[in-house]
Parts: structure tokens; C-alpha cells; sequence
């Protein structure tokens, strides 16, 4: 029976025995697990493994040398593991909680099995570190003092009542039939079969402890302490002159861990079957099958049938989830399922989290609406058929509204009673499309939209919040606020070149968002546009207008540049006359100055051309008044002796500014008397600033000005002393001074010569 098995089923290698190319040695500690033990060891494949280990430690005798002895070993393991192609012996270890340690090893291939069946399995230990020191006896031990095989058939005639125990004994003892002719093909097909014998035997011994015993891939050390680790080595005692990977593993009882137990668990419920997952991704190192156990009052849970559960996928695939389906003997009864993992080692993890829920009859149709009904034109009442023996599998009704056709519906009601046919909506829009589905936990199936409306002869009220603005290319931007009536269809926009003259509709069709892009001319007299909005409900009723809304049309010509007439002395101030700007729309004048002391121009005042009171009666009457040819100011805060250049510059009511007047210069009334020296005197990030003031006014404080780099000075401080001192934290900058006095009678001087210093 089982060769038959072998031509139509085949397992890739079990847990123990999948090997993923080179495997190199490294230190892997399992995630921490359930039951009594935990998976933890070095697991690896080494050529000549048994020999270089022996010759490695037979360098270490002084035992404060075997610790940086193990470092080369694991090293040399690692190097050597990965150039080495040949078989071997793969090694997981299982620290139990109290005095043990198991011990699962298996043959990478079909050639290593057949040597290990004939030669078997010899299993050393040496005490590596006791109480977390090296120790000073004898640290080598034998476990097996006859190489472990497998075991007679008459041993394994007394399990025959285990599956896999067969399974395994008829992998290792059947006898395989010759074929007289040896064609290609049946070439193939008998080393396919001696494969699938060798897969077979490993799968039995992973599913079951009994079988690894049997088959001389397990044992158990007793002897273990609490206080010492060990290294592990398993090896084949196959003649020198056959090559095979030993397998090491480093361990101790205080290594134990417990079992994890699965995750993800999930289950979705049909009708009379239940559909299970869980993940293995995560617990594959640790658990090689898989128990499902249910309940029907979560608390006694027995699996549901005697096989457990192992995930099958073809050769190099490593599937993420293993999935499993039951039967029910009907959708009423409530059931819990769980599940735990079995390991390499024959444990029995901890269960999973547990999934209650019952079957139940999938949703394949939606309800129908047979009847609806306006009452007194305020509520509707909606009547509706589904099939009473649906009503064990169904959650109950929702009711979804809208006031058009398509695009979302609010849900107004949701029922939890499956016998419901029935619902009356008390507050029913004017247009009402109504959408009823019946649903459970997992589905919901929807009818198609149903139409009721009330008579509606109520226009809406008139829209608010209109604004918009102009851009300079004629663009207008419009926005209002939207309707609070729930049947507003849209809005109509009207435009007019005069508030007295008519409006014309702008679109045909209603606007249904509350914003709309329009375009005008620029180049007209008209200085305004205006616009006004109606809202239009479902019933085409129509608001009244709403408020008109003015809008200006972009001025994109600057104004004219002024001219200056003339500068005059008067006291001890310059009086500057200008030709206002022709442009009728220049609203005020920038009057720009530089002395001599400054590096750029600067906005001395700015005048504007209308006073008040003109604004105001041009603002009620709408009419242009006659305004004044030529302005005129007087600067109050020149210096005797000092030289001015003036500029000044037009800006009409839209902001845009004209050329700058050509520039005059004047030199302040009087002789420049006070003259300021300023000086510097540089220290490890500070600057001193000293200073002399030649004037016969009394200097009341002096005003510190200061640019970094290329930007404009500022004031920066001020002071009454005689000197000032600077902390500069920015190296690498250029740092510009200067200064001027203000004098007891308010007055000021001009600025002081500019110093330069680079940091």
C-alpha cells in the first residue's frame, strides 16, 4: 500500500529535514513557546565534523583556553559549512523545564538516511561552562554507547496501531521492486520513489515522537544540570573515507522557553461548514502540524477528527497560513473552535485564542418593496417581502435615503428583527429615493432605488454669502454659501454691467456647486460688474434675488509718474512741490529720500491725494470731485549742510505704482556743523566701537546702527556712554556700524561714517 502511495503523493522534506541550500552554523534561539520545553539550539552542517571537532578540542588542555577555543570552532563551523555539498545531519534541541534535555536529529537527503539506517547515530556531549564558568574535569561524555538505529520490527509491531508508525516501517523495511528493464523512465520513476520513501519516513517521524525513536532520530539526556551548558554532536560513524555533515548545537536546562500558541486564528461561518485559518509563517520553526479542537460550551474541547493538520505546498513554497474546514450539523447551535501547534518533539502547544459563531444560510437575494405610501403629506410608509426561512440567517434590515437618483445615501434606519417588513420614515424629504437591504455579518444585498416624493410648493429662501474678486487677466471667482434646504436642486447666477439696468442669466443650466468661474472685459468704461444669485429647489421653485454684489474691474495701466516742481528752504526745513499725477485714479503719493549717509532710497511719507471728507462725499454722491493739480510737504528732519535727493512715486486705487520721478537734489538750509567719527577696536568675538562728536549742541544719546552682510542696516541699540561694546557669536560674516546723536533739543545729527569688519 505504501509503494502505491509513492507513485501518486509526494512530500517535500519535514521540518527537520528541509534544507534551503548551505546552511551555515549561527547561534538561533526559537521564539518562547507553551508546554515544557523550549526550542533553542546551533544547529549545523559540518564536513568531517566529528574529526575537526575532536582536533579542536584536543588543543584546549587548560580549560581557561576552551572558551576562545568554541569562538574558533563556531567560526571554522561557519567557514566550512558553507563550501561543503555533500549530506549530513540537521539538530533541534528542547531544554525541558525540570531535568532534561530532548534531542530530534534527521539526514539532510535520501543518501545520509540510508547511511544512518545502516550505521546509525552516535550522540556526544561536552560540558562547555558549569555555574558560568569553564570547568576544571572531564568534559567529554558518550550518550550512546551503540550508535542509535532503527529499531527491530517486533519493537515496531507494538505500535501498529499508530499510522505513522506503519508508514515509517514500511519506508525503512519495505522492500522496493526492481523492474527487469531499466529504461530512463523507469529510471526516473524508481529514484522518485526512493525519494518519496525517504520524505515519507521523515514526514512520520515529524508527526509523530514515536516514530523518531523508533527510527533512531530521537533521544533524551537525563543527566543534564541546571548549572551547565552543553555542546551537542551528533554524527553518522560511517567510515572515514565516506564524507558527512555533523550536526552541534549548544544548550542548557536554563535555555527553557515556553511554546507560543497560533495566531491569527480566524473562521468564516457557511451554511452548515465553517471555513478555518490561522498563521504558521511565524511558528514554522517550532511547530510541524497542527490540532483543531472545537466545542459547544467553550469549555470541553476535543479535536475534530484524529489527524492533525499539516499544511501541503509544493516544493519551495512556504505557504503563510494553514486552512481547514468542519462541517455543522445545522446553523442554529453555537460552536467554539481552537487550535494548537504539535511540535518536532512530540509537545503539544497551547491552544489559540477561541472563535465562537454557528453557521448560517449565505444572503443571495435582496428584499423587494411591495407597497409605499404618503400620509398626509408629512410621512411615508414603506412595506417589503423576504422569505421567512431566511430569518434565522439574517442580522435584520437597513433603510438608506437620498434626494436624488444616485450617488450616497444617508442610513435613517437599521433594524436587528428579522420578522420586520415594515417602517414608517416620520421626516421624509420633499424627494425621497429609498434604498432597503437585508444583511447579516459578513453581507449585505440592496434593492433598487425607490421614488417617493411630497407635494412641495415652498420656494427656497434666498441664497447668502455671495463674493467673488477679479483678476488682472478678467477672471472672476465666485462663491456663496449653500442652501440649507435639503431639496435645493441648484442656483441660477445673473451678471449686469449697471446696478439700475437688468440682469441676464449667465448659463442655461442650474449650477449645482456653490462656486463659478465667469470671465469680463477689461478694456470697457464700465468701472463694476454685478452679480446676483437665485436658489432652485427639486420642484423648480425659485428664491427671490439675493443681495447684489459689486465687483471692480482690475486697473491694469499704472499711473503717470509725478513731476517735482521745485525744493525750497524754509527755516530749517526743505519744502517739496510736485505735479500730482494726470491719472484720475492715483489715490496718493510715496515721497522717497537719500542723503548722503545712506546707502539707498527710503520712504520719507506718503501724501495721499483725497482728503477724508472728499472720500466720504464721493462715496455717497458717486461722483468724481475736482482734485488739486500739484501737492506739496515739508521735511522737518534734514540736517543743516546736508545733501538730499528726492524721489517721488504715484499708486493708484488698484495698487499699481508709477515710474519714480526724476530725482532732484538739495542740500538742507544752514552749515553742516557737527561732525561723528566712528572707530573700531577688535577683540576675540567683540567689537568696541568708539566715537568723537564735534557739535555745540549737548549729545543726550547716541543710536547704534548695524547690517550684516549685504542686508540694510537697522537700529540696533542705543547707549549714553562714550563707547560701546558688541559680543559677535557668527564667524565667517562681515559686520557694518554706524551711528548717530540725538541732541538735547530732539533733534538728531546725520549718520556717522560706516566701519567694516570681518569676523
Amino acid at each position: 500500500m505504501i509503494n502505491n502511495l509513492f507513485k501518486v503523493l509526494y512530500f517535500s522534506n519535514g521540518a527537520l529535514s528541509r534544507r534551503d541550500g548551505v546552511c551555515p552554523v549561527s547561534v538561533r534561539r526559537a521564539t518562547p513557546c507553551a508546554s515544557d520545553c523550549a526550542l533553542t539550539g546551533l544547529a549545523g552542517i559540518v564536513p568531517q565534523g566529528r574529526h575537526f571537532i575532536n582536533r579542536m578540542l584536543q588543543l584546549t588542555d587548560k580549560p581557561h583556553k576552551l572558551l576562545l577555543t568554541l569562538l574558533v570552532l563556531c567560526a571554522s563551523l561557519s567557514t566550512f559549512g558553507q563550501n561543503n555539498a555533500d549530506g549530513g545531519v540537521m539538530l533541534l534541541c528542547r531544554p525541558c523545564q525540570r531535568d532534561s534535555i530532548l534531542l530530534r536529529w534527521a539526514p539532510t537527503d535520501k543518501q545520509t538516511w540510508d547511511l544512518g539506517n545502516q550505521y546509525g547515530y552516535v550522540v556526544e556531549r561536552y560540558t562547555l561552562l558549569r555555574k558560568d564558568k569553564l570547568p576544571e574535569d572531564r568534559i567529554y561524555q558518550l550518550l550512546t554507547p551503540e550508535p542509535l538505529k532503527p529499531a527491530t520490527i517486533a519493537e515496531w509491531e507494538r505500535y501498529e496501531d499508530n499510522k505513522y508508525v506503519n508508514i515509517a516501517a514500511e519506508c525503512i523495511f519495505g522492500e522496493s521492486v526492481t523492474p527487469p528493464l531499466m529504461m530512463p523512465s523507469v529510471i526516473a520513476q524508481k529514484h522518485q520513489e526512493e525519494q518519496n520513501r525517504f520524505s515519507m519516513a521523515l514526514f512520520a517521524a515529524d508527526q509523530s515522537v514515536v516514530v523518531a525513536r523508533l527510527s533512531g532520530l530521537f533521544a533524551v539526556d537525563k543527566t543534564a544540570k541546571v548549572d551547565e551548558k552543553y555542546l551537542y554532536k551528533i554524527y553518522i560513524p560511517a567510515p572515514d573515507s565516506i564524507s558527512i555533515d555533523t550536526a552541534v548545537a549548544f544548550t542548557g536546562l536554563s535555555e527553557y522557553q515556553t511554546l507560543p500558541k497560533p495566531i491569527d486564528f480566524s473562521a468564516h461561518w457557511e451554511g452548515q461548514k465553517v471555513q478555518l485559518s490561522w498563521n504558521i509563517q511565524y511558528l514554522n520553526h517550532i511547530y510541524n502540524s497542527y490540532i483543531v479542537e472545537k466545542s459547544q460550551d467553550g469549555k470541553k474541547y476535543n479535536p475534530i477528527d484524529d489527524n492533525a493538520t499539516v499544511q501541503v505546498a509544493d516544493e519551495d513554497v512556504r505557504p503563510d497560513y494553514a486552512y481547514r474546514s468542519d462541517s455543522l450539523p445545522d446553523n442554529r447551535s453555537t460552536w467554539y473552535y481552537r487550535v494548537r501547534g504539535v511540535s518536532a518533539f512530540g509537545e503539544l502547544g497551547p491552544p489559540s485564542d477561541s472563535i465562537v459563531g454557528h453557521g448560517h444560510i449565505p444572503i443571495v437575494s435582496a428584499p423587494v418593496i411591495t407597497n409605499k405610501e404618503v400620509i398626509d403629506n408629512k410621512q411615508v410608509r414603506l412595506i417589503w417581502e423576504y422569505p421567512n426561512d431566511m430569518n434565522e440567517s439574517i442580522t435584520g434590515f437597513r433603510l438608506y435615503r437620498s434626494n436624488k437618483p444616485t450617488g450616497t445615501k444617508d442610513k435613517i434606519y437599521e433594524s436587528k428583527s428579522p420578522t420586520e417588513r415594515t417602517y414608517i420614515d416620520i421626516q421624509p424629504d420633499i424627494t425621497n429615493y429609498y434604498a432597503l437591504s437585508v444583511y447579516d455579518d459578513e453581507t449585505e444585498k440592496f434593492t433598487a432605488p425607490t421614488y417617493v416624493e411630497l407635494i412641495d410648493s415652498t420656494p427656497p429662501l434666498p441664497p447668502l454669502g455671495l463674493a467673488g474678486a477679479i483678476d488682472s487677466m478678467g477672471t472672476v471667482h465666485l462663491s456663496w454659501n449653500k442652501n440649507k434646504e435639503k431639496d435645493i436642486n441648484g442656483y441660477r447666477l445673473y451678471r449686469s454691467n449697471h446696478y439700475d439696468l437688468e440682469f441676464i442669466l449667465i448659463t442655461t443650466f442650474v449650477l449645482t456647486d456653490t462656486a463659478f468661474t465667469d470671465t469680463v472685459n477689461l478694456k470697457t468704461i464700465s468701472k463694476q460688474v454685478y452679480y446676483r444669485l437665485k436658489a432652485e429647489d427639486l420642484r423648480m421653485n425659485q428664491s427671490d434675488f439675493s443681495e447684489v454684489l459689486e465687483l471692480k474691474r482690475p486697473d491694469i495701466t499704472p499711473p503717470l509718474p509725478p513731476i517735482i516742481k521745485s525744493i525750497e528752504d524754509k527755516k530749517n526745513s526743505l519744502v517739496i512741490t510736485w505735479i500730482n499725477s494726470s491719472s484720475e485714479d492715483a489715490e496718493r503719493h510715496h515721497i522717497y529720500r537719500k542723503s548722503t549717509a545712506d546707502s539707498a532710497f527710503l520712504l520719507l511719507t506718503t501724501v495721499e491725494r483725497r482728503t477724508k471728507k472728499q472720500k466720504e462725499r464721493q462715496k455717497n454722491k458717486g461722483k468724481e470731485e475736482r482734485l488739486e493739480k500739484q501737492s506739496s510737504y515739508q521735511d522737518n528732519t534734514v540736517q543743516p549742510g546736508e545733501n538730499y535727493t528726492y524721489h517721488i512715486q504715484a499708486e493708484d486705487d488698484s495698487g499699481l505704482l508709477s515710474e519714480l520721478s526724476p530725482a532732484v537734489q538739495k542740500k538742507g538750509p544752514g552749515e553742516k556743523s557737527d561732525e561723528i567719527v566712528l572707530k573700531k577696536q577688535l577683540d576675540i568675538e567683540v567689537i568696541t566701537l568708539n566715537w568723537t562728536v564735534n557739535s555745540k549742541k549737548k549729545v543726550e544719546q547716541i543710536l547704534i546702527y548695524k547690517a550684516i552682510g549685504k542686508n540694510a542696516f537697522k537700529i540696533y541699540d542705543d547707549t549714553t556712554a562714550g563707547s560701546y561694546t558688541d559680543k559677535v557669536t557668527e564667524s565667517g560674516e562681515t559686520y557694518h556700524y554706524q551711528i548717530k546723536a540725538r541732541y538735547e533739543d530732539g533733534t538728531f545729527s546725520a549718520l556717522s561714517n560706516e566701519i567694516k569688519i570681518k569676523m
